[in-house]
This record gives C-alpha cells, sequence and structure tokens, in this order.
C-alpha cells in the first residue's frame, strides 16, 4: 500500500525506514510527522502489522511514505530491523534506520548520511553495558564463526553499541543480510524486545548486530564521531523515548523530558488535518498537561499492572 510518490531519487540522498505493530502506530506517526514538520521530506518506509485502515491513512497523509505489511512472525517487530533496511525498493544511496518510540528535533538532514561509504553510522555505549563481559563476547565471537565462516580472534570495540537510529550505505546490503541471518540463527522464534538479562544477546537484534560489528572481518566500520545525538549542534538531533510506556501511552519520568518535542508535533498533526483533536491520545493533549506531569512518576507502575492484566486475561 503506498501513496502516488515513488521512494528514492537523487535528492535526498537516504531513505528512512522504521517499523511497528499497532501498539506502535501513533509513534510511527510521531516520528513521521517530526521529520515533515522540519522539512525533512526524504522517503520513508514503514514496516507494520495490526494496523487498522485509519492509522495506515495518517501515516500516508505525511506523503512519501510506503508502508509494508510486515510477513508473519513470532519473533518481536525490530527484528526484522536489517530485512525492511535492505528491501529492492529503495533506491537511495544510504538508509536509515529510526525506532518509531522516536522524534526529530530540528532538520537532521544531514545527519541521515554518513561521511564516508565505508562506515557505519551507530552510537556506541559509554561506558560499555553490563552485559557487555568477556563471557559474552566469547558466545558471540563463536556465533559469529559459527554463521559467518570466520571472525576476529578479539573484539574490534570495547563496548556494544546502541542500535535507534543508525545509517549505512547500500554497499553494505551483503552485510545487513548477514545481520538478518544472524537473528534467525541466534535468537529464539518467538523472542520479545528483550531477553533475560545477562543473556548475550539479551537487546535481541541490537546484541546481534553488536557481535557482527565485533567480530565479523568484512563488518563496516563504526563512526567515530556520532552527530545525530546533538553532540555537534544541540538543536538538531533524534530523541529516543526509549523507556516504557511510551509518550502517546503514558508519560513517565523519563520520557517527560522530551514532552515539549511531541507535544509540538501532535498540534501540528491537528493543524494540518491529519489527526483530529478528539483522536489524539489523552498524553497527547496539550490541555491534559497538568495530569501527565503528576501521573509521571507512576506510570511504570501502572503500565507493568495493565500489562499484567492484559497478560491474564488474554483469550
Amino acid at each position: 500500500m503506498a501513496n502516488e510518490k515513488p521512494i528514492g531519487g537523487k535528492n535526498p540522498a537516504t531513505t528512512v525506514v522504521t517499523a511497528g505493530d499497532g501498539a506502535f502506530a501513533w509513534g510511527a506517526l510521531i516520528l513521521v510527522a517530526s521529520m515533515r514538520r522540519n522539512g525533512m521530506n526524504h522517503p520513508v518506509i514503514v514496516g507494520m502489522t495490526g494496523w487498522t485502515d485509519e492509522q495506515k491513512k495518517r501515516v500516508l497523509a505525511l506523503g512519501n511514505v510506503v508502508l509494508k505489511e510486515l510477513p508473519p512472525s513470532r519473533q518481536c517487530v525490530t527484528c526484522q530491523k536489517p530485512m525492511l533496511m535492505n528491501l529492492d525498493e529503495i533506491e537511495t544511496e544510504w538508509v536509515c534506520w529510526a525506532d518509531s518510540d522516536g522524534a526529530f528535533v530540528g532538520d537532521c538532514s544531514e545527519w541521515l548520511e554518513g561521511d564516508i561509504p565505508d562506515e557505519i553510522v551507530i552510537r556506541k555505549y559509554n561506558p560499555p553495558p553490563d552485559d557487555f563481559t568477556p563471557a559474552n563476547l566469547e558466545i558471540w565471537r563463536r556465533d559469529v564463526e559459527k554463521f559467518c565462516g570466520k571472525s576476529l580472534a578479539e573484539s574490534r570495540y570495547q563496548t556494544r553499541m546502541n542500535a535507534p537510529f543508525i545509517v549505512i550505505h547500500r554497499k553494505w546490503r551483503p552485510f545487513l543480510e548477514r545481520w538478518q541471518s544472524q537473528i534467525g540463527n541466534v535468537l529464539p522464534a518467538d523472542v520479545a524486545i528483550i531477553m533475560k538479562h545477562g543473556s548475550p544477546y539479551f537487546q535481541t537484534d541490537e546484541s546481534v548486530l553488536g557481535s557482527l560489528l565485533c567480530f565479523d572481518p568484512d563488518a563496516p566500520k563504526v563512526v567515530e564521531n556520532y552527530k545525530a545525538n546533538g553532540s555537534v549542534d544541540k538543536s538538531r538531533y533524534f530523541a529516543h523515548f526509549a523507556y516504557n510506556p511510551k509518550p502517546w501511552q503514558m508519560w513517565n519520568s523519563y520520557s517527560l523530558k522530551w514532552y515539549d518535542i511531541v507535544i509540538p508535533v501532535a498540534d501540528w498533526l491537528v493543524e494540518k488535518g491529519i489527526v483530529k483533536p478528539g483522536e489524539l491520545p489523552i498524553p497527547l493533549r496539550r490541555s491534559m498537561r497538568p495530569l501527565c506531569r503528576a501521573a509521571a512518576p507512576l506510570a511504570p507502575w501502572v503500565w507493568r499492572g495493565i500489562k499484567l492484566k492484559r497478560k491474564l486475561f488474554k483469550k
């Protein structure tokens, strides 16, 4: 399903890719709207599953968007990330992955292209996370050697990578194929967004990517200067909401720092007629700000209760 505008073209040089199930349809809408509101007219591909016709209509109304129905899978949507980044329909020189629980602040067009094709734009954890241990690294090394046919003896990096925002040149399509294949090789068939803490693949697709960047001899080099976090220009960056619940579900104490980033995007969607005022989720309504702020400290506990109830009463 697509609008009339094609993907690709000489300008801009990057296609932005994201994905989400029905629970993340509002997130994808906020993400793409944040691009259009800031003059970023890049082609966008949205992998989706379980969306209503109304959810599809809203995102398509933003223009130059193509929706791709994801193939059936018991794995979380994010485990199809490399497949979506590697679609044949992408005709641009670069491809950018942006998580659907994020938004662009300012015109970030400059950050959607790498400086050189040989590098992958991705942020390194600093300091290294707790699961970056010698034991887990050895499992990574052995798995890369087993399934890719060869591996480096030692890790290229002394930390792993954070993958809500990635930019890679299309010359690395074989690497994206290896990443997708490795996800199938080392992750359970029904894996969720995260695995048991301490697992070598705790962050699922992100951990698998980290294993390849650390040990695959034919992997791209990780860029030294990651710019999309505002390190170069504090007025232009990719904001990642990270923790649950998400802003369109409930504001939590961490995500409140993005409140003045997200609400103007929601207002813009109403102003453009893409969303009717009464259709906005309550947390995205400006008038509900006092309540959202007051409830934020309790949000994680309330959300856990909602998830538990859904699990217990799931048909």
